[in-house]
């Protein structure tokens, strides 16, 4: 089975961003997963730092790990990799896209009609910074941009085409907001056009059954659950927080009256009745770079309980067991309550335990040049004839460091998404700043991570023992070639497997 994961506008970006971040984890079932983005805004922060962590994941995926769930998935992205449907629009403006001026003498009565639904600043306002939040641009400026004969739409169903041919289902999903512009416009579109267009693929009397059979599409509709408030340029065409709920019932109202649901075999809802406040508002751009949020990580997993073959006939909500609080029974899980605990907790251990003491011990050894006797080194590399002054084997490490990385900011990131309410997941003060300081600023990880924390970074915090790193230390150093009898693994791969196998969850 092979998977694709499309997400539409900001929101979307930012759950494809847990959802490779889930991947990483080992959470998703095994196949390939081709990702797309969906934006107006070509710049979008948001869209560019999910960008970033996908490119970062398919480095890491580059080496030979052997059997372990780290980074287990093949993630690919589709080409454009972003997709912009105004992008071969010099001035993109909804009167330009539509070529008002020449409506107006042609088609008069269709100008008019455009007179009656959209004001002069919904028609003239430039959309290079997205739809603004409103979605009545982004529906007509969709449906008529999504050609099947175009790209990126023509390949991605000569993909899911090559899938049914070789015996394989595809399953698609789609992640977006139902309350901004972009995910509510492009939600109920797309999903139909990728099926229209793998039929006219097909091109046989039986494409439509086969479709059905065969292709399954589910979506995660994000209700509202973040709220900002601009402080300049109060005139100009913008989101509106405080119209997220009206956009919700709107949108959803719009999408049962047309039926236009019916083209998912599964929908997840998804919202938080209170709407966190982002740090920074922003009209657009590289600035529009919004934090993520817990939300994001409900989202991932609907996808990857849709892609792990759940079935579910209509629509699906997800709630906990206090509105004040989450922890790890309140993500859901068909497979067992803790397999989300233990997979993220022994990711939050790696990642904690690679960039605490393991990669500063090897780069420090690569700068002075100084023999090391730490078994583990001199049995995974010394013996492997792994140079570390080989340029590919230190950019190797360099690409985990940066995932490394990337993941801890994200997952501590998650816990500061709301400010009312508690969430018990990971303890992240372990390894990053609770506060601005001179240098640094709330949220950056720190340049000494807590080491006597590593044994109580998964939450119930037990107060274990204290001495963590040593333990691994010493299952570290306890490695031997039988670890590896039956696994395809080699390079540095050996070291990356061993360290995440001794970073186990088991409580």
């Amino acid at each position: 089975m092979n998977f694709y994961a499309i997400g539409i506008g900001g929101t979307g970006a930012k759950c494809m961003e847990a959802l490779i971040h889930s991947c990483a984890a080992g959470l998703m079932p095994k196949g390939r997963l081709s990702c797309l983005y969906i934006d107006p805004d070509r710049s979008n922060g948001s869209v560019g730092r999910s960008m970033v962590s996908l490119n970062k994941y398919i480095e890491c995926k580059k080496l030979s790990l052997g059997n372990i769930e780290l980074f287990n998935n093949k993630l690919e992205i589709l080409k454009p990799g972003l997709w912009s449907p105004i992008a071969t629009h010099i001035r993109p403006t909804l009167s330009n896209f539509f070529r008002y001026d020449t409506m107006k003498s042609e088609r008069p009565e269709a100008a008019h009609l455009m007179d009656v639904l959209y004001s002069n600043k919904e028609k003239e306002t430039t959309l290079e910074q997205g739809f603004r939040g409103y979605p009545s641009i982004g529906a007509g400026i969709m449906s008529m941009a999504i050609n099947d004969k175009s790209e990126p739409w023509r390949t991605f169903a000569q993909k899911i085409v090559q899938d049914l041919k070789a015996g394989d289902g595809a399953r698609v999903f789609l992640f977006g907001s139902i309350f901004g512009g972009t995910g509510a416009s492009g939600l109920p579109t797309i999903a139909r056009k990728i099926k229209n267009t793998v039929m006219e693929e097909l091109g046989r009397a039986n494409a439509q059954s086969m479709v059905s059979e065969k292709i399954q599409v589910g979506a995660a509709m994000v209700l509202p659950y973040f709220s900002f408030v601009f402080l300049e340029k109060e005139d100009e065409l913008k989101a509106k927080s405080e119209n997220f709920l009206l956009n919700t019932q709107v949108a959803l109202k719009y999408y049962h009256q047309m039926d236009s649901l019916k083209i998912y075999d599964t929908v997840y809802l998804f919202g938080d009745e209170t709407q966190s406040p982002v740090s920074k508002a922003s009209l657009g751009g590289k600035t529009q770079e919004n934090e993520p949020h817990f939300i994001e990580l409900y989202a991932a997993l609907s996808a990857i309980d849709f892609f792990n073959g759940q079935d579910h006939i209509g629509y699906l909500m997800v709630a906990r067991a206090n509105n004040k609080v989450i922890d790890w029974q309140d993500l859901p899980d068909k497979r067992g309550t803790s397999i989300i605990k233990n997979k993220i907790g022994q990711m939050t251990r790696f990642a904690f335990a690679y960039l605490s003491t393991y990669f500063p011990m090897i780069e420090d050894i690569k700068e002075k040049g100084n023999p090391c006797q730490a078994p583990w080194f001199i049995d995974l590399f010394e013996r492997e004839n792994i140079k570390l002054s080989k340029e590919e084997v230190y950019q190797s490490l360099l690409d985990i460091k940066d995932y490394c990385e990337t993941y801890l900011k994200w997952i501590s990131s998650i816990h500061e998404s709301v400010k009312d309410e508690s969430i018990n997941l990971i303890k992240y003060d372990a390894f990053t700043h609770m506060q601005d300081e001179e240098e640094v600023k709330r949220g950056d990880l720190l340049r000494d991570f807590k080491f006597t924390e590593f044994n109580n970074l998964v939450y119930p915090f037990a107060h274990r023992s204290r001495n963590g790193l040593g333990q691994l230390w010493d299952k570290m150093s306890d490695i031997s070639a039988s670890d590896f009898k039956g696994e395809q693994v080699d390079g540095i791969g050996k070291f990356i497997n061993a360290l995440y196998k001794k970073c186990s969850v088991k409580q």
